[in-house]
């Protein structure tokens, strides 16, 4: 089941356009934010915590006759280290080279910065170990968080580092210059024919769509090392006869300890996960959703 959206754009025969893009950058750049306001509607997830998207994800984007596969990928982490606990450096260095095997199908990169950091260490190393051969646009995301002057000192910064096709200043949250990348990419995507029909706005089935969602929300209510040590499955799903849909999920965790931080007293914050899921998932779909959480112990 392909997750669709009404795109409301006409697209004429000839000349159609279509191309990957890869979307690049630290942790928490705002790189999944731009990718759901480029499509147009949420594809991956996001949350302050670090290293979300935990495999990369294809947004497709229409901008007139052009299709445009974004892909959104895993956060690169400096010497595969994590601000959580119950990330580990064996999963971070998994997580990066997901990342770098996606930014090898294209060469047409958006390399996400937030200007709001301190430094830009990190980044600066990122950027100098992609090939020169890449076509890379610099996207300075958060603009609005920092004064004009300071701005463009970042942007003479990383213009030392590398030539690029373009410079974007951008805010991904409130969608500030955002129109003008996806009129970019309209124009450097390939001639040829869409791989996607035009009303699907992701690659991801439907089971991994809902499950991204409740994960979504258990990072934003959970603030502590759960969310990084358990992982949600969508069991099944079922069309009921008045247009609703039915959905079991269970999350998997790692103790009985995690179990009962994750069910809150009473069971308060499943119910809360569930319930902001639950609305979530209608809002998207269209259509009234029931869902149904079950946590359970995972002992390998």
């Amino acid at each position: 089941m392909s997750i669709k959206i009404d795109s409301g754009n006409f697209v004429s025969d000839n000349q159609k356009r279509c191309g990957f893009v890869a979307v690049l950058g630290e942790t928490n750049a705002g790189k999944s934010t731009l990718v759901n306001k480029l499509v147009g509607q949420k594809v991956s997830i996001v949350s302050r915590k670090v290293q979300t998207t935990l495999s990369r994800i294809l947004g497709i984007a229409i901008s007139g006759n052009s299709q445009i596969i974004l892909i959104d990928t895993p956060g690169f982490v400096s010497d595969h280290k994590s601000s959580s606990r119950g990330e580990s450096a064996d999963r971070a260095s998994v997580l990066e080279k997901t990342a770098w095997d996606a930014f090898r199908e294209t060469d047409d990169i958006l390399f996400v910065v937030d200007v709001h950091k301190k430094d830009f260490e990190k980044s600066i190393a990122l950027l100098q170990k992609i090939d020169e051969s890449k076509k890379i646009s610099l996207v300075l995301n958060k603009v609005d968080l920092i004064i004009k002057e300071k701005l463009l000192e970042i942007a003479s910064e990383f213009s030392k580092i590398r030539d690029f096709e373009n410079i974007f200043m951008i805010s991904s949250l409130n969608g500030d210059g955002v129109k003008d990348i996806e009129k970019y990419l309209a124009k450097i995507v390939p001639e040829g024919e869409w791989l996607f029909p035009e009303d699907e706005v992701t690659d991801s089935s439907f089971e991994k769509f809902t499950s991204e969602i409740t994960r979504e929300h258990l990072y934003h209510r959970i603030h502590q090392e759960i969310p990084y040590r358990c992982r949600v499955v969508t069991e099944n799903y079922r069309n009921e006869s008045d247009g609703s849909v039915r959905i079991a999920q269970n999350i998997f965790v790692k103790s009985n300890a995690h179990k009962m931080i994750l069910l809150g007293h009473k069971g308060s914050k499943i119910r809360a996960v569930g319930s902001a899921s639950r609305r979530e998932l209608s809002e998207l779909l269209g259509r009234e959703v029931h869902l149904f959480l079950n946590v359970v112990v995972e002992k390998r």
